[in-house]
């Protein structure tokens, strides 16, 4: 099977769950369904040679765990910050490009690893997040992950929104 093709379906796969994240109800559950996502969007990333984007997905996945388990700290965030800068720009193939993956995963990390964050914080975090990642996907000809990621940006701030309403 074609890289491509592969990556486009592993893409589809973990895209869905990203999108079932952005209508969860508490952060806990928005976390877990983007693991698997970060998950499969990582082997999407490496078949297609976007290096910083693996890098990224791994860092999200990690973060993610720290974030369920309540382990964190400001230490904890400028470190995780410092590594997520430092290790996209060691692994940037992609130029500009590569950067949107370094800057999709520290604007999600700044609130996904704050405990006082609130769930509309998150997503809308989420939502610049994934602006990023559809470009980038799209770059790397990720097709199916862009037209994802601009689905879910555009979920994630639906529901960030119909937060305010029922309020």
């Amino acid at each position: 099977m074609d890289n491509v093709l592969l990556a486009n379906i592993l893409t589809f796969i973990g895209e869905s769950m990203l999108f079932v994240a952005s209508s969860r109800k508490n952060k806990r559950d928005i976390l877990i369904f983007q693991i698997v996502c970060m998950a499969l969007t990582s082997v999407s990333s490496f078949l297609l040679k976007g290096y910083s984007g693996v890098v990224m997905g791994v860092l999200g996945i990690i973060r993610n765990i720290l974030s369920i388990n309540n382990i964190g700290s400001r230490f904890i965030s400028y470190i995780f910050i410092s590594s997520a800068i430092i290790f996209g720009f060691l692994f940037n193939n992609n130029g500009f490009l590569g950067l949107l993956a370094i800057m999709a995963n520290v604007s999600q990390s700044l609130f996904i690893l704050s405990k006082k964050a609130t769930t509309k914080q998150i997503r809308l975090a989420c939502s610049f997040s994934s602006l990023c990642w559809t470009i980038y996907n799209f770059a790397i000809k990720g097709y199916v992950g862009a037209a994802f990621s601009l689905t879910n940006s555009l979920s994630y701030l639906y529901n960030a929104l119909k937060e305010d309403k029922k309020e």
